[in-house]
């Protein structure tokens, strides 16, 4: 399953890159987020900077999946950013622990009229015969959830 998301924000890709890399800014945003146990852990310089961020989220698997989903998983993610043309970009990768579910994609920022740009582009797989398919489809659609809510947040901090 594939999955794009991008919006605009009213601030430059300067300014929106520090939003995303900065341990402050992080800790602010995670802090308005759901999931519990937030540790966020920052390494590099700008426009060198990876970050991994690890926190409980509380899932909801449609019934099919509540024996290989739990009700609150461990989720992980490392974003490797670097400079990409005008703007930055981070490779991602995302671990649910327990959950047989490979996501890996992609975070940029660009700078567009009246600000910047923020797409995310992820690919979400499941090799589980049967379900992984359903696996894969309830993950990716977990992950746009909080795609849009990791967006609404940054778009209050700007």
């Amino acid at each position: 399953m594939k999955i794009q998301v991008k919006h605009s924000l009213k601030t430059d890709v300067g300014s929106a890159f520090k939003l995303c890399t900065e341990q402050k800014s992080q800790e602010a945003i995670y802090g308005k987020l759901p999931g519990t146990d937030v540790k966020i852990r920052r390494d590099g310089r700008a426009p060198k900077v990876k970050l991994k961020i690890a926190r409980k989220m509380p899932a909801n698997p449609p019934p099919v999946l509540k024996r290989i989903v739990p009700a609150t998983n461990e989720v992980s993610h490392t974003e490797d950013w670097a400079a990409d043309g005008d703007g930055y970009a981070a490779d991602i990768v995302v671990e649910i622990k327990g959950v047989p579910v490979k996501i890996v994609g992609t975070k940029a920022l660009q700078p567009e009229k009246g600000g910047s740009s923020v797409q995310w582009d992820f690919d979400i797989t499941s090799g589980i015969p049967l379900l992984g398919g359903v696996i894969a489809s309830f993950a990716g659609d977990e992950l746009r959830k909080n795609l849009e809510d990791e967006f609404k947040v940054l778009k209050a901090s700007v």
